[in-house]
């Protein structure tokens, strides 16, 4: 970057974007509220998926409010891929998919 560039931000990125090649497969994070339903509410919504490493809660939020649990999914195309994502975030208490 130079002082006399007028407007950096219009620059193309240094790299182009990396494309996925399906089939794929992703490791979720997923953050949900403590409830006792949580873990077979997820399970229910996997059903319809290709799971590949099974759901494991992992660490509970330090005030005890939220539960993440982690799984792994072989997705098909990136179609199935939002078609996943809205489907975990339908699960109730589900708050974030990372």
């Amino acid at each position: 970057m130079s002082l006399s560039e007028t407007n950096r931000f219009a620059r193309e990125p240094a790299s182009a974007p990396e494309s996925v090649a399906y089939p794929a497969e992703f490791h979720f994070r997923i953050i949900a509220e403590v409830q006792p339903s949580a873990e077979a509410d997820l399970c229910g919504a996997l059903a319809a998926y290709r799971v590949t490493a099974p759901l494991a809660p992992s660490q509970v939020s330090s005030g005890g409010r939220y539960q993440a649990f982690s799984v792994s999914v072989e997705i098909q195309s990136q179609a199935e891929l939002h078609a996943f994502d809205a489907a975990m975030k339908r699960v109730p208490g589900v708050r974030m998919l990372l």
